[in-house]
């Protein structure tokens, strides 16, 4: 009863299958496919793998399997249809290994070249403090040069370069009408060039720049090796071979000469990244300019300078044309008077003229101003005028080897050479370190001179400064220098 029951059932879900005759499948053989160890069994779910499923279900399981297996074989197919070319894939590696170094070797390039244009930006354009002050200071170093200014021209643009330039100008015009006045002043002559016996009692007074117990700490050390033939009170370490000395001033220099023959003392100037030397004169009255032997045609080293004069100390004065750093010191620039001679004519314009007048004033203004020169040239920027200090920092100026004069309120005359232009040594100065070190021992009138390779200090003999020109030991021709005449 049981399977005639079964075989109605079956033949009414059989009778609502639709298909057409084609598609006719036998199931008995369908359903031996699941003896075939290569089935993919994926497609069936647990209930539908037993044998006791209908035929429409077990159908419906089989069309999936048959859909995946096609999708199968046509990949297959794919695989099996592709051609292998070993030839063809060595030719297809190298190009790849071609591409490869071309991207390494432009990629060598192009870095390098982004982080330099990266740099240069943020070096030429930022505001970062530290970064802008050195670029200000390399900007005006260059162009405070006569044949060096394509250090700056050459790698930036003008827009920076005008810029920097404006703040020097501006600096400048600040000091177009001031002058020397001497109204105030307490100067006042004083006896000075006696022996050291007579010397003793007058000494601090008039070399009171002279730490005192440094002096005597000296003095007792050396009884045999200060005092000359004719008893005055020399000593001589001056030299740049020389030993120096234990003396100290009273702002804690070292004293490299105090030679009262001549009422100079020479002091050693050291500072961040500058070394330079200070001569204080005691006597005005024997300052002047000193002219080269053969002046308005060739210069003359310093040395030749200060023996055509006979003086016993020189400094370098006027600028003059130097093309390529190849002149010969015999074209001058501005005015230069000499033992009252107007030997040469004013520059004009925001120079300053600088000089001492028949009392022995050192005078500072601009030309045309109501002064009688006896000795005087011209150049700028003035550092201190009536003891007011003009210039701080590099005030358009950069960093030079230097030279200055100046004079204080009892009339002593300080002449300055700051050496530049040897890392690890010096490398020069601003102008604003240059006036710190004028104020500093009392300057009240002072200026800047012709500076860089020109800076020189002569004394007794020989160069005791390093020069910064080609000529290490005697320096380069120049025009003219202040001079100390012997006396």
């Amino acid at each position: 009863m049981g399977p005639a029951k079964n075989d109605g059932k079956y033949e009414e879900d059989k009778n609502n299958i639709s298909h057409k005759p084609d598609d006719r499948v036998n199931t008995t053989n369908v359903r031996s496919v699941f003896d075939d160890p290569s089935l993919d069994s994926s497609v069936f779910d647990d209930q539908s793998l037993g044998r006791e499923q209908s035929d429409e279900e077990f159908m419906r399981n089989w069309e999936k399997y048959c859909g995946k297996s096609e999708k199968t074989t046509q990949a297959g197919s794919a695989e099996n249809n592709f051609s292998h070319d070993p030839e063809q894939e060595t030719k297809d590696d190298n190009k790849k290994e071609e591409n490869s170094k071309g991207h390494k070797k432009l990629k060598k390039v192009l870095v390098p070249v982004i982080i330099i244009a990266i740099l240069y930006c943020v070096v030429v354009f930022t505001n970062i403090p530290f970064i802008a002050k050195w670029r200000t200071v390399y900007i005006e170093t260059a162009m405070s040069t006569m044949d060096h200014q394509w250090l700056a021209t050459a790698f930036l643009p003008d827009s920076v370069i005008d810029k920097v330039l404006a703040e020097r100008s501006n600096a400048e015009a600040v000091q177009d009408d001031l002058q020397s006045d001497w109204s105030i002043s307490t100067y006042s002559e004083r006896e000075l060039y006696r022996p050291w016996k007579k010397e003793q009692k007058y000494f601090v007074d008039v070399y009171s720049e002279i730490d005192q117990d440094s002096f005597n700490e000296y003095i007792a050390e050396h009884p045999d090796k200060i005092l000359n033939e004719d008893k005055y009170l020399v000593i001589d370490e001056a030299g740049m071979d020389d030993g120096g000395t234990s003396i100290e001033t009273i702002y804690g220099d070292e004293v490299l000469a105090i030679d009262t023959v001549n009422a100079i003392s020479i002091i050693k100037v050291e500072g961040n990244g500058y070394v330079g030397r200070l001569a204080i004169v005691k006597d005005p009255s024997r300052v002047g300019i000193g002219l080269s032997e053969n002046f308005g045609e060739k210069g003359s080293q310093i040395a030749d300078l200060a023996e055509y004069n006979n003086a016993v100390l020189a400094i370098n004065a006027s600028g003059f044309y130097d093309p390529s750093g190849k002149g010969n010191g015999g074209n001058v620039f501005g005015l230069v008077i000499s033992d009252g001679k107007y030997l040469n004519q004013p520059l004009g314009g925001n120079n300053k003229v600088v000089g001492f007048s028949k009392k022995d004033k050192l005078n500072i203004c601009s030309y045309g101003a109501d002064y009688s020169f006896r000795d005087a040239v011209e150049f700028k920027p003035a550092l201190i005028i009536n003891g007011e200090v003009l210039v701080s920092g590099s005030s358009g100026w950069g960093i030079q080897p230097r030279s200055a004069i100046g004079q204080t309120k009892n009339g002593e005359v300080l002449l300055l050479i700051i050496d530049g232009r040897s890392p690890g040594y010096s490398i020069g100065c601003t102008v604003g370190e240059l006036a710190e070190i004028m104020e500093r021992y009392g300057a009240y009138q002072a200026i800047n001179l012709d500076g860089g390779s020109s800076s020189i200090m002569y004394y007794n003999g020989r160069v005791i400064n390093r020069s910064s020109s080609g000529d290490k030991d005697d320096g380069r021709n120049i025009p003219d220098g202040f001079v100390v005449y012997n006396r």
